[in-house]
């Protein structure tokens, strides 16, 4: 700003004299005001959106890596996994590694920090994951389901030998490039995994095998991702989060037309005002039932073989 008014103060287009009065009118530097400032204004200061976007972003990941924790450990008191599908929770292990990988992987290469809030936001969900597969694998009693986890563990292997392979033919930069689209590639397959179950929802017509918190949590991650995308002109990062709000939409969907099975038993056989214990169609229906088991009982006596 100093220089932009001398150069025009020496072209003749301002005076001189009106550069000093100007200046007087000039806010202070930041540089000047920034020590005086307390903690918290700073913090206040040194927020801007995209850093707000980021944390979003962070916790938005978070939210979907901790969302199937009370369901797993439902599967641990009933060492049973249900219906379920093993496809969500495999991926969540797998991004999480993989993601991470990649994180480590272009900090190495670029020297560049920022890739590290790659390893940062998934560093959890790489370890919640892969506690979520092996408890699946340990309680899971349907031979379908397993065949299911045995195949993805199967495509995860693949992947893992491929990308290894390509770190030991191809140059360093192209091997980064690769494993980037392998990372992007897996938010396409989480955001697919979420409707593995909707076959036999429809088949059925029960929705219990929809995880509803992990399928929220995915809608409102994948909306401030899309967001993030979108403000930094990235489709490998807008892309795969659009068909993950679309595909978490449909599952809610589903889940509101088709209402689990326990949900509806309970909700078919319980009135709360019929079925309270002092109402008096239940005192009536006691009534009847002890007035039965008395004419169905019968003495007999022990000599005669009577009855009386």
């Amino acid at each position: 700003m100093d220089r932009f008014m001398a150069e025009v103060s020496n072209r003749g287009i301002v005076p001189s004299s009106y550069h000093n009065q100007f200046e007087q009118f000039l806010p202070q530097k930041v540089s000047r005001m920034w020590p005086r400032l307390g903690r918290l204004e700073k913090f206040i200061a040194g927020i801007t959106f995209m850093s707000m976007l980021k944390a979003l972003c962070m916790a938005g990941n978070i939210l979907v890596q901790i969302s199937p924790y009370h369901q797993v450990q439902r599967w641990e008191e009933e060492r049973c996994t249900g219906d379920a599908d093993a496809a969500p929770y495999v991926s969540i292990a797998f991004g999480g590694w993989q993601w991470c990988y990649y994180g480590l992987f272009a900090f190495v290469v670029t020297k560049r920090s920022g890739f590290l809030i790659l390893v940062h936001s998934n560093c959890l969900g790489a370890v919640l994951g892969t506690y979520y597969s092996i408890t699946f694998y340990r309680n899971c009693k349907h031979d379908h389901s397993l065949g299911g986890l045995y195949r993805y563990m199967s495509a995860v292997i693949m992947l893992v030998l491929f990308q290894l392979c390509s770190l030991a033919v191809l140059p360093i930069e192209r091997a980064l490039f690769l494993t980037g689209l392998i990372s992007s590639f897996c938010s396409f397959i989480g955001a697919i995994s979420i409707l593995v179950s909707l076959p036999l929802v429809i088949r059925t017509r029960d929705s219990s095998s929809i995880p509803v918190p992990l399928v929220t949590a995915n809608m409102i991650s994948s909306l401030v991702w899309c967001i993030c995308g979108w403000m930094l002109d990235d489709p490998l990062i807008a892309a795969p989060n659009i068909v993950g709000f679309i595909s978490c939409g449909i599952c809610l969907f589903c889940k509101h037309l088709y209402p689990s099975a326990d949900a509806w038993s309970v909700n078919k056989r319980r009135d709360p005002v019929r079925d309270t214990p002092l109402s008096p169609s239940s005192i009536s229906n006691r009534r009847t039932a002890q007035a039965r088991a008395v004419k169905s009982i019968s003495y007999q006596s022990c000599d005669t073989g009577g009855t009386f």
